[in-house]
């Protein structure tokens, strides 16, 4: 019954900000998770410059095990000027999260995790400019997007409201996250997709979680409160998952390629780094792609998709 009274008293506020929400343009907080994986985080960051077209400043939460895990961090930190990147060293998940939420104006907020890779082109220019009451876009959703890894592989049909959209002379496609299934149906997405943070806020500080994985349980609990808003995306999706191992703090068993994060680490050490430029697109069809990229030195990376 308190959790009910509390969805009520939190759908109230977020419907008071619908009608009222501001339409200056400034730029989203854009914030990623990160724990003993700083050569995944380092691909992510290079993906980022390279295809957004101005990368926006970014907030960095990370948490490192280990002393050798937290030097590596260092060393992809020290590539960035603080106007590019802000790091957060973890302490308590949620109370950071939100001291990180809370000092931002922005009216958007759009998470990211370290298994991610950039691998289209993003105008940031759409995201500066979005209307919260467009809706609610994504940048690991597209037409491209029709199975799910994380559940063996089913197929997810899209939504049959979809349909082509134009938002700021880009084209895009979007749909009711009321009428889709699975990734369709999940607007509070930690993977890519820009949210209301004016009404995102209140959400996590009545939910319940510890960490990255639990924190994106506890507000899909909420997911209703977005259901009923559109859904944008660009025909091909901007972002990716390469899920290659797992570090998890809790209880949450997602398919991976099993790699080992020490060996990872002693290959980042050796000045070894991921290299994406082969990454089959043509077979891109879910969120979170089982491939594996080659490893190697920086002076023979490759250009290409986030190399």
């Amino acid at each position: 019954m308190r959790a009910f009274t509390a969805a009520r008293a939190i759908a109230a506020r977020v419907g008071s900000r619908l009608v009222s929400s501001p339409t200056s343009h400034e730029p989203p907080l854009v914030l990623l998770f990160s724990k003993d994986r700083a050569i995944q985080l380092e691909l992510f960051l290079r993906s980022y410059a390279q295809h957004m077209s101005t990368p926006l400043p970014l907030t960095v939460m990370y948490r490192a095990s280990t002393e050798a895990h937290r030097q590596a961090y260092e060393e992809v930190f020290a590539n960035y000027r603080a106007s590019e990147l802000t790091v957060v060293a973890e302490t308590a998940f949620k109370p950071d999260l939100l001291a990180v939420l809370k000092a931002s104006n922005a009216r958007h907020v759009i998470f990211f995790v370290d298994d991610i890779v950039f691998i289209h082109p993003v105008d940031t220019r759409l995201l500066e400019q979005w209307d919260p009451r467009d809706g609610i876009l994504s940048l690991r959703l597209g037409r491209n997007i029709t199975q799910s890894y994380n559940r063996g592989g089913i197929d997810q049909p899209q939504p049959a409201s979809f349909e082509s959209a134009t938002l700021g002379e880009q084209p895009l496609a979007r749909w009711r996250w009321s009428t889709g299934i699975l990734d369709w149906a999940l607007p509070t997405s930690l993977d890519g997709h820009l949210l209301p943070l004016p009404d995102l806020v209140p959400v996590i500080e009545q939910a319940s979680f510890k960490a990255p994985n639990s924190l994106e349980g506890a507000i899909g609990q909420y997911k209703f409160l977005f259901k009923w808003r559109w859904g944008y995306c660009w025909e091909r999706a901007r972002i990716m998952n390469l899920p290659l191992n797992t570090v998890k703090t809790e209880d949450y068993d997602f398919p991976h390629q099993g790699l080992d994060a020490e060996q990872l680490l002693a290959a980042f050490q050796k000045g070894l780094r991921l290299d994406v430029s082969e990454l089959p697109l043509a077979e891109h069809n879910s969120c979170h792609m089982p491939w594996t990229p080659a490893l190697r030195r920086v002076a023979q990376q490759a250009s290409g998709a986030g190399a």
